[in-house]
């Protein structure tokens, strides 16, 4: 199991390509150093470029090969029974068949079809076998109902004992070594990871309904908002030295990255990144991004002034190291993947009324030292929601996502690239599955 959750943090999946970088890039969040051929390759959505038909290979093969590695061990779950207790079974099996689902789903939203256009379209394969062999291209919308929706459902059975319910993340280590697998339940694909994952897969599928249903079962569960607390501003704004700049008591789930700071280091330091860094246009954040509201947690705390000679603007910091943080925090090597204030969003944008949406919103902007806004259009709610994407899940690779599940364009107001809006095509939004797989069909 532990080799399952390794292979998420590698570069291929949500240690790089999947997080801050390639996902990002093509976003247009940033404004890539021209002498990196590489980056202003994926950031003109250059798929066929060899370079960049690499990383998206290696990225399909990590992701199936996990899944793989996944399958296995459900298979030797059912094979060799009397090893582990029923109990300790079940969560296994839970979080193996949601890793499963999960990162299935992430293919399906990358390489998939736009699915808002034409959800019967031939899509990725779904791999429940522990045979290396050709899988047939099922249609997103099979994929999503026939697949993914069966396993979180199983997966929710299962994990329905979770210690996460009871005991909360449990992010600290006990004496006892044979209790750790039962700890850190943010590093683990856990109950309330499994319930936010089908508010997410029913919102990609346009399931409105369904999705704020999954959606409050979190928003309206006390005990998720005393398990998962709101980032605490005098923590974080008065502290210099160890802020946790990536909210992590808000997140249900997440990756261990022992040197996280290095993420800083290589690509938005500029001093240390070289060719590889990344930050947006000069202006952006404070003219678009925040446009007045810098008043915002996620501003003065994940951004920073440049100030390397020669560089402008605005600095991204959410993943900067802190001071001691490898031996004494567990947030200093913590990365997001699903977090409780994405719920708060596709809760507003599901409601059917504008007022109760804008409510959600407004909960998630207090919660961001931002005083409260009146919207009484859907396309003003819709708008406000968007830049929330943009503010909240920079370097989570979530923000690509949502304009292809949305299939709008990039507005100038939300290009970190420059100031041109970039429509929405599939050219941009899809690309093309590795030329390995389609040569083996």
């Amino acid at each position: 199991m532990n080799g399952l959750y390794n292979n998420l943090t590698s570069n291929s999946l949500y240690g790089k390509n999947l997080s801050y970088e390639l996902i990002d890039v093509i976003s247009k969040r940033y404004a890539p150093l021209a002498k990196s051929t590489y980056l202003t390759s994926l950031n003109s959505w250059g798929y066929a470029e060899e370079n960049v038909s690499k990383a998206l290979e290696s990225t399909w093969a990590t992701a199936y090969t996990t899944i793989l590695n996944c399958n296995v061990i459900l298979e030797n779950l059912a094979t060799q029974q009397g090893i582990l207790s029923p109990a300790e079974t079940n969560l296994m099996k839970g979080e193996l068949l949601a890793l499963r689902a999960f990162l299935h789903f992430d293919m399906l939203r990358l390489f998939g079809p736009i699915y808002k256009e034409d959800p019967s379209a031939p899509s990725i394969p779904y791999n429940e076998s522990v045979k290396i062999m050709n899988l047939p291209l099922l249609s997103a919308d099979s994929i999503v109902h026939n697949k993914i929706m069966r396993d979180l459902d199983e997966a929710e059975k299962l994990l329905a004992k979770d210690p996460v319910i009871p005991e909360g993340p449990m992010a600290s280590a006990l004496e006892d070594e044979n209790e750790v697998y039962l700890r850190y339940r943010q590093l683990r694909m856990n109950y309330y990871a499994v319930l936010a994952l089908k508010a997410r897969v029913y919102l990609y599928a346009g399931e409105k309904d369904k999705a704020l249903q999954a959606a409050y079962k979190l928003l309206k569960d006390k005990t998720v908002s005393e398990w998962f607390p709101p980032v605490d501003p005098n923590k974080l704004l008065a502290n210099n030295v160890d802020p946790d700049r990536v909210f992590s008591t808000e997140v249900l789930m997440g990756i261990y990255m022992k040197k996280r700071g290095d993420i800083y280091t290589y690509s938005f330091d500029a001093e240390n990144a070289g060719n590889n860094f990344l930050q947006p246009r000069n202006s952006f954040v404070d003219g678009n991004l925040f446009a007045g509201e810098t008043q915002d947690y996620r501003y003065q705390s994940q951004w920073a002034q440049a100030t390397s000679i020669g560089v402008t603007g605005h600095i991204f910091t959410k993943y900067k190291a802190i001071q001691d943080g490898d031996a004494k925090l567990f947030y200093s090597s913590f990365m997001p993947l699903i977090r409780l204030s994405e719920m708060y969003y596709i809760a507003a944008e599901c409601e059917p009324k504008v007022s109760d949406g804008n409510s959600w919103l407004n909960q998630i902007r207090t919660l961001r030292g931002l005083p409260e806004i009146t919207i009484t259009d859907e396309n003003e709610l819709m708008s406000k929601l968007r830049i929330e994407y943009l503010r909240e899940f920079w370097g989570e690779g979530q923000i690509f996502f949502m304009y292809k599940r949305l299939f709008v364009n990039i507005l100038n107001t939300e290009n970190g690239h420059n100031t041109s809006t970039y429509g929405a095509s599939a050219a941009r939004y899809v690309p093309p599955m590795p030329a390995k797989e389609i040569e083996n069909r």
